[in-house]
Protein backbone atom coordinates (compact mmCIF):
# COMPACT_ATOMS: atom_id res chain seq x y z
CA UNK A 1 0.00 0.00 0.00
CA UNK A 2 1.14 3.75 -0.59
CA UNK A 3 2.16 6.24 1.68
CA UNK A 4 0.08 8.82 1.59
CA UNK A 5 0.85 11.31 4.25
CA UNK A 6 2.18 13.84 1.70
CA UNK A 7 -1.63 13.98 0.90
CA UNK A 8 -2.87 14.37 4.36
CA UNK A 9 -3.16 18.16 5.60
CA UNK A 10 -3.27 18.88 8.92
CA UNK A 11 -6.97 20.77 10.19
CA UNK A 12 -5.03 23.94 11.20
CA UNK A 13 -3.35 24.37 7.64
CA UNK A 14 -7.04 24.89 5.93
CA UNK A 15 -9.39 27.47 5.27
CA UNK A 16 -11.73 28.44 7.45
CA UNK A 17 -14.57 27.35 4.87
CA UNK A 18 -12.60 23.78 4.17
CA UNK A 19 -12.87 23.40 8.38
CA UNK A 20 -16.64 24.19 8.25
CA UNK A 21 -17.33 21.67 6.24
CA UNK A 22 -15.31 18.69 7.65
CA UNK A 23 -16.85 19.81 10.72
CA UNK A 24 -20.12 19.88 9.38
CA UNK A 25 -19.62 16.00 8.08
CA UNK A 26 -18.66 14.93 10.93
CA UNK A 27 -21.92 16.46 12.80
CA UNK A 28 -24.13 14.96 10.14
CA UNK A 29 -22.42 11.68 10.61
CA UNK A 30 -22.28 11.93 14.21
CA UNK A 31 -25.96 12.73 14.54
CA UNK A 32 -26.43 9.52 12.29
CA UNK A 33 -24.88 7.17 14.36
CA UNK A 34 -26.63 8.36 17.86
CA UNK A 35 -29.96 8.04 15.76
CA UNK A 36 -28.72 4.27 15.06
CA UNK A 37 -27.32 3.00 18.02
CA UNK A 38 -30.67 4.69 19.96
CA UNK A 39 -32.77 2.71 17.65
CA UNK A 40 -30.41 -0.69 18.21
CA UNK A 41 -31.30 0.38 21.95
CA UNK A 42 -34.95 0.77 21.85
CA UNK A 43 -35.29 -2.47 20.10
CA UNK A 44 -33.12 -4.39 22.22
CA UNK A 45 -35.34 -3.27 24.98
CA UNK A 46 -38.53 -4.21 23.23
CA UNK A 47 -37.33 -7.40 22.45
CA UNK A 48 -35.65 -8.61 25.47
CA UNK A 49 -39.10 -7.61 27.47
CA UNK A 50 -40.91 -10.12 25.27
CA UNK A 51 -41.89 -13.44 26.41
CA UNK A 52 -40.44 -16.82 25.21
CA UNK A 53 -43.57 -18.76 24.21
CA UNK A 54 -41.69 -22.04 25.10
CA UNK A 55 -40.38 -21.38 28.83
CA UNK A 56 -43.20 -18.56 29.51
CA UNK A 57 -39.92 -16.00 30.62
CA UNK A 58 -38.46 -13.16 29.24
CA UNK A 59 -35.99 -13.51 27.01
CA UNK A 60 -33.93 -10.97 29.57
CA UNK A 61 -34.68 -13.51 32.01
CA UNK A 62 -33.21 -16.29 30.05
CA UNK A 63 -29.83 -14.12 29.15
CA UNK A 64 -29.74 -13.55 32.95
CA UNK A 65 -29.96 -17.20 33.42
CA UNK A 66 -27.91 -18.00 30.66
CA UNK A 67 -25.01 -16.27 31.50
CA UNK A 68 -25.16 -17.24 35.24
CA UNK A 69 -25.14 -20.99 33.93
CA UNK A 70 -22.30 -19.97 32.17
CA UNK A 71 -20.19 -18.28 35.33
CA UNK A 72 -21.25 -21.60 36.99
CA UNK A 73 -19.27 -23.90 34.19
CA UNK A 74 -16.12 -21.48 34.96
CA UNK A 75 -16.25 -18.77 31.74
CA UNK A 76 -14.34 -16.20 33.81
CA UNK A 77 -16.19 -13.49 31.40
CA UNK A 78 -19.25 -14.08 32.17
CA UNK A 79 -18.13 -13.90 36.09
CA UNK A 80 -16.92 -10.31 34.96
CA UNK A 81 -19.87 -9.26 33.21
CA UNK A 82 -22.04 -10.49 36.34
CA UNK A 83 -19.74 -8.20 38.60
CA UNK A 84 -19.78 -5.15 36.28
CA UNK A 85 -23.91 -5.58 36.39
CA UNK A 86 -24.35 -5.75 39.94
CA UNK A 87 -21.56 -3.10 40.30
CA UNK A 88 -19.04 -4.99 42.65
CA UNK A 89 -16.16 -4.68 40.06
CA UNK A 90 -13.77 -1.89 40.56
CA UNK A 91 -11.47 -1.58 37.69
CA UNK A 92 -9.28 0.41 39.95
CA UNK A 93 -9.22 -1.94 42.97
CA UNK A 94 -9.26 -5.29 42.19
CA UNK A 95 -8.24 -6.67 45.76
CA UNK A 96 -11.78 -7.16 47.24
CA UNK A 97 -12.53 -9.33 44.11
CA UNK A 98 -11.89 -12.38 45.42
CA UNK A 99 -14.09 -12.53 48.13
CA UNK A 100 -16.57 -11.42 45.94
CA UNK A 101 -15.34 -14.46 43.97
CA UNK A 102 -15.73 -16.69 46.47
CA UNK A 103 -19.22 -15.28 47.81
CA UNK A 104 -21.03 -15.60 44.28
CA UNK A 105 -19.06 -18.87 43.24
CA UNK A 106 -20.70 -20.57 46.96
CA UNK A 107 -24.15 -18.81 45.65
CA UNK A 108 -23.64 -20.49 42.80
CA UNK A 109 -23.01 -23.89 43.59
CA UNK A 110 -25.79 -23.88 46.08
CA UNK A 111 -28.06 -22.74 43.58
CA UNK A 112 -26.99 -25.49 41.15
CA UNK A 113 -27.15 -28.24 43.59
CA UNK A 114 -30.56 -27.08 44.35
CA UNK A 115 -30.84 -27.16 39.71
CA UNK A 116 -34.07 -24.98 40.48
CA UNK A 117 -33.06 -22.67 37.79
CA UNK A 118 -31.00 -24.40 35.63
CA UNK A 119 -33.51 -26.04 33.59
CA UNK A 120 -35.47 -23.60 32.54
Amino acid sequence: MANNEENLVSLADRTTEEQRAIAKKGGIASGEARRQKATMKKTLEMLLEEENKKSGKTYRELATLGLIQGAVKGKSDNYRLILEIMGELNEKDNSNNNGILENLLGALNKAKEDKQWVNH
